[in-house]
């Protein structure tokens, strides 16, 4: 008889447990519970799909720096799967730099990277032909800022703007 209140009282304290998910590192821990189930979940990283740029090569433009001047400079974007570079040359002053391949979002034609100084950047890109694009840019804080960003309107002129490239 002992032995039978034994296995009762037993069988009624382990029941009595809470089961749950008892892992600090999940997302769905509570201390409430005594007893861990496996029910545990974990935050996944996810990792941006890595499209294809589809308009890869060289693409530049020559503007005049104020009316009348005569002081036409030179923008030439070398754009390739993992990085775009910015060259711009002229007489009031050149510039040269790469962007490292954050990511880049085919829906938006969204582009992030950053220089070897992490300075990020943020580049659109719309009216792709085979010999033409137009490409908007601006410095970003970080990342995660320009993953936030809406599409600026096309008649933007905030950052120079909207500018069409040939090839």
């Amino acid at each position: 008889m002992k032995k039978i209140a034994y296995l009762i009282i037993l069988v009624v304290s382990i029941s009595c447990q809470k089961k749950g998910c008892t892992d600090e590192s999940a997302v769905n821990f509570s201390s409430k519970y005594t007893k861990d189930n496996g029910s545990c979940l974990y935050a996944q990283t996810v990792e941006p799909i890595k499209a294809t740029i589809p308009f890869e090569g060289l693409w530049d433009r020559q503007f005049e720096a104020g009316t009348g001047t005569g002081a036409w400079h030179t923008v030439l974007y070398s754009i390739y799967q993992d990085s775009i570079r910015y060259s711009l040359s002229g007489p009031i002053g050149n510039s040269d730099y790469t962007m490292l391949r954050d990511t880049f979002i085919l829906e938006y034609n969204r582009y992030i990277g950053h220089t070897t100084a992490n300075v990020y950047y943020l580049i659109f890109t719309s009216e792709i032909t085979n010999d033409s694009i137009k490409i908007y840019k601006e410095i970003i804080p970080n990342f995660d800022n320009g993953m936030s960003i809406e599409v600026p309107h096309d008649t933007s002129t905030a950052n120079h703007g909207w500018s069409y490239y040939s090839k």
